[in-house]
């Protein structure tokens, strides 16, 4: 079963827990509210690429998107249609991939990514849940949507690609008719960065 993430927030993110935990305690970064941190302090935010800790893409519908890892979930297959491309983004892994709606760092919870098993209400009575694998949570209509996936990936440094795909025939809901996948290419050092915020770059598969 294809999974789909989610996004409420107009961005999905890339991470590791344990890098982004080494590289906030090294920065002295006590504040949950990482998207905004990474927002003000410009220097923080191309730090964290630099170091591979973070990658967001931005500035996409807020809608759901069908997310595969290449080596880990089938490609795309012949009903979808490639539309766009990138390459080269920094991500060091320690403890697994996440790949999470960008809202879940409006306020982070990073005992939420750490293995744990729980369940909560936030404030607007939406029933949360979280495993060691995936983070989702229940509308008011009954429907279960999926925030956050984790990949078991080996620890490294890599350089991440991203491929943004739409379906040739659109389906009706719940079909997703967007998708991305990513894949992975070990490295053993960093030389130089991407920062996926600069204009040349657009993830908008669903205005392509």
């Amino acid at each position: 079963m294809d999974k789909i993430l989610s996004t409420r927030s107009y961005g999905i993110c890339v991470f590791s827990l344990e890098t982004l935990q080494d590289f906030l305690k090294g920065k002295k970064v006590r504040s949950k509210k990482l998207l905004e941190k990474f927002q003000k302090d410009k220097k923080l935010y191309l730090d964290a690429q630099k170091e591979g800790v973070w990658i967001p893409f931005v500035q996409i519908n807020s809608i759901d998107y069908v997310i595969k890892l290449d080596g880990h979930d089938a490609p795309f297959d012949d009903g979808w249609e490639q539309k766009m491309e990138y390459d080269g983004f920094n991500i060091e892994i320690k403890d697994g991939l996440w790949i999470s709606d960008i809202g879940s760092f409006y306020t982070f919870q990073a005992n939420e990514y750490s293995g744990e098993e729980g369940t909560y209400k936030d404030p607007y009575g939406i029933m949360c849940y979280y495993s060691g694998t995936d983070i989702s949570y229940q509308t008011l209509d009954g429907y279960r949507l999926y925030s956050d996936f984790k990949y078991d990936v080996p620890a490294g440094k890599y350089l991440l690609s991203i491929r943004g795909y739409a379906r040739k025939q659109a389906l009706e809901r719940p079909n997703s008719n967007y998708g991305f996948f990513f894949s992975l290419k070990k490295v053993d050092e960093f030389h130089g960065f991407k920062n996926p915020r600069e204009e040349i770059y657009d993830f908008n598969v669903a205005h392509m």
